[in-house]
């Protein structure tokens, strides 16, 4: 399948910066509070600017242009961005190098969808090559580079190699930069804005009226299922953002790389089939499940806080990742409204993710300088519980309802 390479050196960046960047600025002299400021900015512009941009994006059909940019940003960005000292400037260069990292993912979400069509059940079988990335980056970064100790030069190059070779890919394999526009003229989150408005009215639609609009176009159980996955990915702060801290500064082990291998290497069966568990299952179902499997995950890493424990915890990303995204990615597909397919994928990829990671990001260093990494663990484990037990009492039945009477 076309995206195959450019998925997996996607995600090898992503072995890069997902594992390391938080040791990275802790290496700058930041604070575990400032640290999560930092990273909170980061999940702030990865949210805004993609999320602006994706009408653009849907409307003329240019992801493979905007992948091909994005590339070429993360390419660049990593030089200033450890080069240059104090926070404005080191929060100014995450927010570019973001824009690009952060928004590259539902775009490109979105074209695999787009060129697998009515197959797009077989997500997971092309999505497996970004974990395949992620675990040999990991794992060359681990027994080669020690980035945990490196001077800024190394990590500067382990940074731009694979979003170079990402940027070429783009251009190089055929079909991927041309434009895949919508079957409508009006996709995008501007389409229908005008809706039950005089058509001579040339006057700007307020804001609250958009929003408003594209709130009633994604049925009620596309809401609930987003606060599922924001449950869980706000659960998971402290394994996806501040685990190699966990590993490096309270296991006292420089084992960072092998277990973050080991975490995507267990997710890569369960993505491949995952085409076979969303045709048995179901994405609601796999979803429920997946944001229980985060509350497990995360208890863990502080029940039994050694080498062991860790390594546990990391065979959970089978589940809470191998499965969860796949079942997020179809959901979001299947409770699309027609030409919504980049809205859709943004409001997850980047909203229902992205926020969570900014309130995660934003209190966990707090956390961990306040009251240290064993309640970071039980705070954001016991989220992900509380949701499933309010989405089974509450929403659920309401849901149910609501087909019943043949409401959408």
């Amino acid at each position: 399948m076309k995206m195959s390479i450019p998925v997996f050196l996607l995600f090898s960046i992503y072995g890069v910066v997902n594992t390391y960047l938080p040791l990275f600025l802790r290496t700058m002299g930041y604070s575990a509070s400032t640290v999560g400021f930092l990273l909170a900015v980061f999940e702030v512009s990865g949210l805004v600017i993609p999320f602006i941009l994706s009408p653009l994006i849907s409307k003329k059909g240019i992801y493979g242009i905007f992948l091909f940019i994005s590339g070429l940003v993360m390419t660049i960005i990593p030089y200033p961005l450890l080069k240059t000292t104090g926070f404005l400037f080191t929060a100014l260069f995450l927010a570019v190098y973001a824009a690009g990292f952060k928004g590259i993912v539902p775009v490109s979400d979105s074209l695999i969808n787009k060129l697998l069509g009515a197959n797009r059940a077989d997500y997971g079988r092309v999505r497996v090559m970004g974990s395949i990335g992620f675990v040999v980056m990991s794992l060359i970064l681990q027994f080669a580079a020690h980035l945990e100790t490196a001077e800024s030069d190394t990590i500067i190059i382990w940074m731009i190699s694979p979003s170079l070779l990402f940027a070429l890919s783009i251009i190089i394999i055929p079909g991927l930069i041309k434009k895949y526009k919508d079957d409508e003229p009006d996709a995008g989150l501007e389409s229908n804005i005008h809706t039950k408005v005089n058509k001579t009215d040339r006057s700007p639609v307020p804001m609250v009226k958009r929003v408003t609009s594209l709130i009633q176009e994604f049925p009620p159980v596309y809401w609930a299922g987003l606060l599922l996955i924001f449950s869980g990915f706000l659960g998971m702060t402290p394994a996806n953002r501040f685990f190699s801290m966990y590993v490096y500064e309270y296991l006292g082990m420089e084992a960072s790389g092998f277990l973050w291998a080991l975490a995507a290497a267990a997710e890569i069966p369960f993505m491949f089939f995952s085409s076979r568990f969303l045709r048995r299952f179901g994405s609601m179902k796999l979803l429920i499940l997946g944001t229980f499997a985060i509350f497990l995950r995360v208890m863990t890493y502080i029940l039994i806080p050694n080498f062991a424990g860790a390594v546990l915890g990391q065979l959970f990303n089978s589940i809470t990742y191998g499965l969860y995204h796949p079942a997020a990615v179809s959901f979001a597909a299947q409770y699309a409204p027609k030409n919504k397919l980049v809205v859709s994928m943004t409001l997850y990829s980047v909203v229902s993710v992205g926020l969570a990671s900014i309130i995660g990001n934003s209190i966990g260093g707090l956390i961990i300088d306040s009251f240290g990494y064993p309640f970071l663990f039980l705070f954001f484990g016991s989220i992900p519980l509380i949701t499933v037990v309010f989405f089974l009492l509450v929403l659920l039945p309401v849901l149910k309802k609501r087909e019943r009477m043949g409401l959408k």
